[in-house]
């Protein structure tokens, strides 16, 4: 196989042979060397196709390499690919968008990668209140950087306790950080009560996507943005993978909740890097003032041009209404099937995302998904991908739709399904 010798290439001069930890994972069951990418089909240098569900974390929502997104970006390149002086009408005309589309957005900074977008939000709410400290929620991935590598998925036996996801982090970072249980709106409140004048900002994924789907609750969310605004401070959505995927506005529309900041991300540009973070004026009028947000590739033409025309596609085709009735048809069937083969296991989702997780019970907090029985888990990773069918052996992550995936793909999974669930019941 060239996949497993380029694989060993790499590992003599990348780490793990991937950029990032969760890429290594799709090395299992085999090493995984993609050549090409088109709809919802993904081939590897060995020439297998598989359908893709994977979707590189998310971002892919309109398929693989739109023929309409990457004319524009062509379009951009003719035009220039790095101006990085001033600014150009292409920054203003994606701003304005997402003013007009995300309930929260007055003024809009450009970034390249989620991460960054956090960690200025991050920065934008110290600098704004006057404090120190932020409080974020178990199961939460808010990216890499020190203020928030803390509790995304720690052990059992580490639950409730601060857990860093990373050696290196100073200990003085520690004391900024406190980590409570997603949905418990006792456990917020006590906390503002007690630390209301040290709490700078408050993050959440108001879908905690990445331990694959729990669903918040309203009284939840509202609670948040009651104590926050009592106790003056920020409260943050990290949209980056719930904006455009689930909502054009974002899900803060539909939850009737407005944070003070949003960050959103992928989906947006289809692929191409870009994110951003949104807010009321009064917190991100302090950019390139009292706060600095800085970046050579910040607003870069080629990512903007992808946003402008994926939201351009997402308006005209009605795409998230589509990929949210056939996640929906997704899920029931998998549920159909778990019940039919007796397997121990249960589906989890919202709209487009969907996850499979060997365990049982109702999804409320980080609590009900740490004892998924991993095991299990990669054998169906394996089994599936067999049968052609891509996604992470990470246990704790999801599926996605995109606009390329169809009833003959559902149809294909379900199938799929049904015989690696009968094989591992039996």
């Amino acid at each position: 196989m060239r996949s497993r010798k380029i694989y060993e290439r790499g590992l003599k001069v990348i780490p793990k042979a991937a950029q990032t930890g969760l890429r290594a994972e799709l090395h299992y069951p085999e090493p995984f060397v993609p050549e090409s990418a088109y709809g919802c089909k993904i081939r590897d240098i060995d020439g297998n196709e598989y359908t893709d569900y994977h979707l590189a974390f998310g971002p892919i929502l309109l398929g693989h390499n739109h023929p309409e997104v990457n004319e524009a970006v062509k379009e951009q390149i003719d035009r220039g690919v790095l101006f990085g002086a001033g600014i150009c009408e292409l920054e203003i005309e994606v701003a304005e968008k997402l003013v007009e589309l995300i309930p929260s957005a007055e003024l809009v900074t450009f970034v390249n990668s989620g991460s960054e977008a956090t960690y200025h939000a991050i920065r934008l709410s110290r600098a704004y209140t006057g404090r120190d400290k932020i409080v974020k929620f178990e199961g939460c991935y808010h990216g890499w950087h020190d203020y928030v590598a803390f509790n995304v998925n720690p052990p059992a036996d580490k639950m409730g306790m601060l857990y860093p996801q990373s050696k290196g982090i100073p200990k003085a970072v520690y004391d900024t950080i406190i980590v409570l249980p997603f949905n418990d709106c006792e456990a917020f409140r006590e906390c503002m009560a007690e630390h209301h004048d040290e709490i700078a900002g408050v993050i959440l994924e108001p879908i905690p996507h990445s331990v694959g789907a729990i669903i918040p609750k309203k009284k939840f969310l509202k609670t948040l943005r009651k104590e926050t605004k009592t106790y003056g401070s920020v409260l943050i959505f990290d949209e980056i993978i719930t904006a455009f995927r689930h909502n054009i506005h974002g899900v803060q529309e539909e939850f009737e909740v407005i944070p003070d900041i949003t960050t959103v991300g992928k989906s947006m540009g289809n692929g191409y890097p870009i994110a951003a973070i949104v807010g009321k004026e009064e917190i991100m009028s302090m950019v390139h003032r009292e706060v600095l947000v800085s970046g050579t590739y910040s607003g870069h033409p080629l990512g903007l041009a992808a946003t402008k025309k994926t939201i351009e596609i997402l308006e005209r085709d009605n795409v998230v209404d589509y990929i949210a009735k056939l996640g929906e048809e997704y899920r029931k069937a998998i549920k159909d099937t778990i019940e039919d083969t007796g397997i121990t296991a249960r589906v989890v989702g919202y709209k487009s995302i969907f996850a499979i997780q060997f365990a049982e019970g109702d999804v409320v907090d980080y609590s009900s998904v740490v004892g998924i029985d991993r095991e299990m888990h990669m054998k169906f990773v394996r089994e599936m991908r067999k049968r052609g069918i891509l996604f992470t052996s990470n246990p704790m992550k999801r599926c996605h739709l995109s606009a390329k995936h169809t009833e003959k793909e559902l149809e294909e999974f379900v199938n799929a399904c049904k015989d690696v669930f009968k094989m591992l019941k039996s």
